[in-house]
């Protein structure tokens, strides 16, 4: 199924050009573009910016051209193009037909072969007819045609954060590469490895809440729902085992008094966040389990203020405080399940899902390969599928 997602807008789009390039040009040129991106399937984000980059590699002016005069193409003292005209590896015949079918459009169609495959694939008589692959219309649809080819290959050096193989698929080579790397990364949203610096793991809400969906429907987790319990801030996902909720509000019930929870559940990837930071020795974090082996991984564990005060209360109902060295942890020791992998085999699962060309073994198990698709993965969440 398609993804379901909004296109750029034409401002968005001028974000990833430089200030020299004509913003006139982008609000007249993108609608095309846009459009032909979804007349073949390929308008989600990630085809989208790799269009982008390839037309900034290309021309930074945002407009269809003429391929300039140059010693690619031009002899000293030869006529323009006439190098191109006897390219047997481009369909050329002989003289003139390097200047005819020179590179033109946004992606730079170049070579008599090209001119009449992407011309009859997108019902326009290019042979006789060269000049209109400048034409707006036909050159989006030439773009668009020409990176629908290469999708597959395109989407797995895009997973793979490959992009110099992802520029060698539209261009043979490594011409602008810079420019076309500057626009995908301008262009990507946050991943969870950008977030690394902050010390608040809701900034990754919107993906934790993607794999916590999966275990509640599930039944694996329920909601912490009570008047005296409070859980505050974006990083704090409301969510415990059943069993453990169960003993927690009867643990409230029993004090009478609101309970502040400044941590319940988290998932792998917040995990992965806290002991990173851990190791660093930042955000004031003493020690952290590697994901998925906290506690809190599973659903069987809180942190909570005024410990001490809650102590023999939460204890009478099955939670074993931590001790002095965590004075604010408690684990629920009543029963429950390891939820760590389950958690890591929902990761794999939703990551598979969005970049099969690229896909983890779903086996449950936090690895090298597990952390790498975490960091590229997008802090708000994968795009919603219709």
């Amino acid at each position: 199924m398609a993804q379901a997602h909004q296109p750029l807008t034409a401002a968005e789009v001028s974000e990833l050009f430089p200030a020299a390039t004509p913003h006139t040009n982008i609000a007249r040129y993108w609608p095309y573009i846009s459009s032909a991106l979804q007349e073949e399937g390929i308008g989600d984000r990630a085809m989208a910016l790799l269009a982008l980059a390839t037309i900034r590699a290309e021309s930074e002016g945002f407009e269809p051209i003429d391929e300039h005069p140059s010693t690619w193409n031009t002899a000293p003292g030869g006529h323009p193009y006439g190098l191109y005209d006897e390219r047997r590896d481009l369909g050329n015949l002989g003289s003139g037909d390097g200047e005819a079918f020179r590179g033109r459009g946004f992606v730079q169609l170049t070579g008599r072969d090209n001119y009449a495959r992407y011309g009859e694939q997108i019902g326009v008589d290019l042979l006789k007819r060269p000049e209109l692959a400048n034409d707006p219309e036909v050159a989006a649809h030439l773009l668009a045609r020409f990176l629908k080819e290469r999708e597959g290959p395109l989407r797995h050096a895009l997973a793979s954060n490959n992009l110099a193989a992802a520029r060698r698929l539209v261009n043979g080579g490594q011409h602008g590469l810079n420019r076309f790397s500057d626009t995908i990364r301008r262009g990507q949203p946050v991943t969870v490895a950008g977030t690394s610096s902050a010390c608040d793991t809701g900034a990754i809400a919107g993906l934790s809440q993607q794999v916590l969906d999966r275990l509640e429907t599930q039944g694996a987790l329920v909601a912490i729902a009570h008047p005296l319990i409070q859980l505050e801030g974006a990083h704090n996902n409301p969510w415990l085992q059943p069993q453990a909720a169960e003993a927690l509000i009867a643990a409230v019930e029993e004090r009478g008094e609101p309970l502040v929870i400044n941590s319940a559940l988290r998932t792998p990837m917040q995990q992965y966040l806290i002991h990173q930071q851990a190791q660093r020795g930042e955000c004031g974090i003493q020690a952290a389990a590697p994901p998925p082996f906290s506690n809190h991984n599973s659903g069987l564990a809180i942190d909570i203020e005024d410990s001490s005060g809650w102590r023999p209360y939460l204890e009478r109902h099955g939670w074993q405080w931590l001790g002095a060295w965590d004075p604010m942890h408690f684990d629920y020791t009543g029963g429950g399940v390891d939820l760590g992998g389950a958690q890591v085999l929902a990761f794999q699962e939703l990551w598979n899902e969005h970049n099969p060309e690229a896909p983890l073994v779903e086996d449950g198990l936090w690895g090298p390969a597990t952390a790498a698709a975490v960091e590229r993965s997008p802090a708000a969440g994968f795009p919603v599928k219709a």
